[in-house]
């Protein structure tokens, strides 16, 4: 009788007071940069950090996801570590974001105080004279290789 109640004790079953884990976040995974106006590059959200690199290898930036909301389309990332003249720049930063089928549109603010609206999803592009929003990024999913 002693060894049953040890055996419950150890998996977990007495009563533990545990949460469930957090949900995934929504935007965990690979994406190439589409535009508009930076260098070409590519973001992998895994393991809560971003990670930043340059399609010719010549920068990478490294951020910890300090916090997200998937209902919401927020984030908030501190800064890691950088080589070569990286980017995005700051030491924290607050984000908005929108996941349309294989696209991700992240709109960027320095600071954990307040999220930046996302402007223009899918283009980050001014409507009105089509200028490109600063800190505003589109990704479409990376195709994994088998």
């Amino acid at each position: 009788m002693a060894a049953a109640i040890v055996m419950l004790a150890a998996a977990g079953c007495g009563g533990s007071s545990s949460s469930p884990p957090p949900e995934a976040f929504a935007i965990d995974g690979a994406w190439n940069y589409l535009g508009p106006s930076d260098v070409p590059h590519d973001l992998t959200i895994s393991n809560g950090s971003m990670v930043y690199t340059d399609a010719e290898g010549m920068w990478s930036s490294h951020w910890t996801i300090k916090a997200y909301d998937n209902a919401l389309h927020h984030f908030q990332v501190t800064f890691d570590s950088g080589t070569g003249t990286y980017l995005p720049v700051g030491q924290s930063m607050s984000g908005s974001y929108d996941l349309t089928g294989s696209n991700l549109t992240t709109q960027l603010a320095s600071g954990l105080g307040s999220y930046p609206p996302l402007e223009s999803p899918g283009s980050c592009t001014a409507a009105s004279d089509g200028a490109p929003i600063p800190e505003c990024r589109v990704y479409i999913k990376a195709q994994t290789q088998n």
